[in-house]
This record gives structure tokens, C-alpha cells and sequence, in this order.
């Protein structure tokens, strides 16, 4: 009985010592499909103490069917430990969506996901309205949850956010083209 007493506890810590490694690195940050002025964008984050260079990683969105579309290829950019960065509408090479379930992988250059974000499996939440996002909060190391107002530039915060029972399918801004 005390061995697995032992056993059960060291599976408890290395469950723990494994979360935690999952929340050091680079992350997914905020997601917006589209915000006030129709801009789609997502930030990624350096969780760690260390900078980060993000040449070799890149962003995919994964659609219903599990097919998946590079979303953006990070260049030679070294992102400071704490620091965000916005990858903009300009810079992606898909859409992000704001009708239907959004899922981005973060991959490393090693091809392993770094970090990962589905709206229905983290929200249980099919799409956004405008101007609305999906926002770690708070920044970086928080859980998951929809913004009422999208924070580009600014640090998400608590009181920006809605509950999943306070999002109303009738009042998502679908585009035929997404």
C-alpha cells in the first residue's frame, strides 16, 4: 500500500511538472477573428524567463474536417522573455474564423505543438461576435476565455470578459467568403 501511495504521487507530480512545462515557452496568446474594424490577428507570447527566437515555428489553423492550413512561418525574430507579438491580417496566410470553431496550433521548429487552442474544446464556444476575442487572462498564464472587446496592444483583462452563456449565435457577423 505505501509503494503505491509513492507511485500515485510521483504520476501526481509529473502530471504537474508536465503542465507546467507546457506553459513555458512560447504560447498563443489572444485570437481574434475579427474585431471592431475587421481585423483578424493573433498574438503569441514568450512564457519564459529566457528569449525565445521564432525562426522555424509557425502558426496553423486546423479546420472541421482536420485538414490544416499554415496560417504564418515565423522569421529570425527574437522575442524577449514576457513579450508579445502580433501577427496581423496582413501577415496571415488564412483567415481566422469568427463563425465557426477556431483552431491554431503554435508548432515548434522541431514539428511538435507548442501550444494549441480550440474554441470548443477550451470554450465549448462555435465562433465570436465582432469584435469579440479569445484571450488568455490574464496574459500569457491564464485559462482561456472570450473577450467582449478584442485587446490588440493591450493586456487582456478580467473585466473584458463574457460568459459562454452570454454569446448569442444570432449576433456572430458571418461572412460568405470565411
Amino acid at each position: 500500500m505505501k509503494y503505491l501511495l509513492y507511485a500515485l504521487v510521483a504520476i501526481g507530480a509529473l502530471s504537474a511538472c508536465q503542465q507546467k512545462k507546457a506553459a513555458v515557452g512560447v504560447v498563443l496568446n489572444e485570437i481574434c477573428g475579427k474585431d471592431q474594424d475587421d481585423l483578424e490577428w493573433v498574438e503569441v507570447a514568450n512564457a519564459s524567463k529566457e528569449a525565445i527566437n521564432l525562426q522555424g515555428y509557425k502558426m496553423v489553423k486546423m479546420d472541421g474536417d482536420g485538414l490544416d492550413k499554415t496560417l504564418y512561418k515565423f522569421p529570425d525574430t527574437l522575442l524577449a522573455p514576457g513579450a508579445i507579438m502580433t501577427v496581423n491580417a496582413e501577415q496571415l496566410k488564412a483567415r481566422i474564423p469568427n463563425k465557426k470553431p477556431a483552431i491554431i496550433e503554435l508548432i515548434n521548429p522541431d514539428g511538435d505543438v507548442a501550444d494549441a487552442f480550440d474554441s470548443q474544446e477550451n470554450l465549448e464556444l462555435e465562433g465570436h461576435k465582432k469584435g469579440q476575442s479569445y484571450a488568455r487572462i490574464p496574459n500569457i498564464t491564464g485559462e482561456w476565455a472570450l473577450c467582449e472587446a478584442a485587446t490588440w496592444d493591450a493586456p487582456n483583462s478580467t473585466g473584458a470578459t463574457v460568459s459562454t452563456q452570454d454569446s448569442d449565435d444570432d449576433d456572430l457577423d458571418f461572412d460568405e467568403d470565411e
